[in-house]
């Protein structure tokens, strides 16, 4: 069910190509609750919107819906007879993949809330399926319900769920629901309830279900009816969920909108949801400014303030994280005890992180920003500003593995120890990392490639047991760096 990195790269190529029959590229909130002119680009079929509360997500995700003049504005942006008035002058613009309308480019089209009513010319029809956040609310709460407690059995179709939805549903759940059932209205199909069964055959109605199975149940049967090509909205898709199913959750997401050329976006606060996508497929709004990236959970905390430090560092990504903690607790002599250090995406993300952090007037805690140093070039002399310095010259997981690579005759009985290799000679260990060396594989998978050489030994294991090394030998490397955090405050 889970994509591999090959399938993810491209559908990324599939988006940057246009190769979609209709498609939401673009979204701009020109001055939506508080948005003013922020425009987010979606770069993956499935698309995570995470954030603190009130940040924005769901506006992004209305503002998605709209685009299609089948779906209604007032479901997501309704007016109120009172308080309502800043409404007057909201726009949203968006950018779509129609092939309906223009074979060979996208078209754009434009949303205005004028003289109280929204004016949307020419937008396209496109199947919608919003499915929200009662969907985890128990049946017996929920007024459609109702007529299932009592009624005429005769009104009613009783059939088998989809084969998709069986076999995508007992992957994430972990339990199979082959002998489950659908009750549907023969004159309202949409008026339905699920019926489940245990090992034993004995039946139970939705009204016992279990909030995260009947949200399961539902949204993916929901999914796999849907049209293809069609735009699926999900309320914080975590809701009910224990972490692993979560993670499978979003697997299936991928699959399907693979298999049935979906956009799926997708509200969320869950960390193990966004960790299962591609940094491109990440979108953080925070107090109504949005950055593209794996801007972590955690790190949403640093911005608001809500995380208790001296300093915080940001980074790119989770491996130069466990390098500069490393870092700081070595040498981080009087700060190593409260500086946090927190990966917010790539280039040139980590440094708008940080510069709003830096600007945020209800925050006294300095932030610096460390860019990786595989996109600094000599020959244009790249600057960057006051709170950000490059990290080396190449990509951390290169310039760690490339020390350990040209001094590892003499480092390799320390990373037998340090990288839980004992069941290995160190003749074992030298060859393996020689001919990852050899392979040039991507620097994001040398230690997983080094992993795979060693009789899949654990990459974590590998991983930190080098940058410890890499560390411990290498003070002068991390000397400017710990300065530059120690020296860096809000002025």
């Amino acid at each position: 069910m889970k994509l591999s990195p090959t399938e993810i790269h491209s559908e990324i190529e599939r988006v940057r190509q246009n190769n979609f029959r209709q498609f939401v590229k673009k979204v701009r909130l020109q001055k939506v609750r508080g948005f003013i002119n922020e425009t987010i680009e979606l770069k993956y079929p499935v698309t995570a919107l995470v954030g603190t509360n009130g940040g924005g997500k769901s506006t992004i995700l209305g503002a998605i819906a709209i685009a299609y003049k089948n779906i209604k504005p007032g479901q997501f942006f309704p007016k109120a007879f009172l308080g309502d008035e800043s409404m007057s002058d909201w726009t949203i613009e968006l950018e779509l993949i129609a092939k309906q309308i223009a074979q060979d480019r996208t078209v754009t089209r434009t949303a205005r809330f004028s003289k109280s009513k929204w004016r949307r010319d020419d937008f396209p029809e496109r199947p919608v399926q919003y499915i929200e956040i009662q969907r985890t609310v128990p049946a017996g709460e929920l007024t459609r319900f109702r007529r299932f407690l009592s009624g005429n059995l005769d009104d009613y179709n009783v059939s088998s769920l989809n084969e998709n939805t069986i076999k995508y549903a007992t992957a994430v759940l972990d339990k199979n629901i082959e002998h489950y059932r659908v009750v549907q209205n023969i004159r309202n199909p949409n008026i339905k309830m699920y019926v489940g069964s245990t090992e034993s055959a004995i039946g139970y109605s939705q009204f016992h279900f279990g909030a995260g199975e009947a949200s399961v149940i539902e949204t993916i049967d929901r999914i796999e009816s849907s049209n293809d090509n069609a735009l699926i909205l999900i309320e914080e898709v975590e809701n009910g969920l224990h972490p692993v199913a979560v993670r499978m959750f979003v697997q299936y997401l991928q699959n399907a909108a693979r298999r049935k050329r979906l956009q799926i976006i997708f509200t969320t606060h869950s960390q193990d949801a966004v960790n299962e996508l591609p940094a491109e497929a990440v979108w953080a709004s925070i107090n109504k400014r949005t950055w593209n990236g794996k801007l972590s959970i955690e790190s949403l905390r640093a911005i608001t303030g809500d995380a208790p430090s001296t300093h915080v560092v940001y980074v790119e990504d989770a491996f130069v994280k466990e390098w500069t903690e490393n870092a700081i607790g070595r040498f981080g002599e009087g700060i190593a005890g409260t500086t946090k250090v927190f990966s917010a995406g790539g280039y040139p993300n980590v440094v708008k992180v940080s510069q709003f952090h830096n600007e945020n007037p209800l925050l006294q805690i300095p932030s610096v920003a460390l860019v990786d140093g595989d996109i600094y070039d000599q020959t244009r002399g790249q600057s960057l500003p006051e709170h950000a310095m490059f990290l080396g010259e190449g990509t951390p997981e290169s310039i760690v593995f490339e020390y350990i690579f040209s001094n590892r005759r003499e480092l390799v009985s320390l990373i037998r120890q340090r990288c839980f290799l004992s069941q290995f000679t160190e003749d074992k260990i030298l060859e393996s990392i020689q001919t990852v060396r050899n392979s040039q594989c991507d620097p994001h998978i040398i230690f997983s490639e080094l992993s795979e050489k060693l009789d899949f030994i654990s990459a974590v294991y590998i991983r930190a047991g080098m940058i410890d090394i890499f560390n411990e030998k290498n003070s002068h490397f991390w000397s400017p760096v710990i300065d530059f955090i120690k020296e860096n405050r809000i002025s």
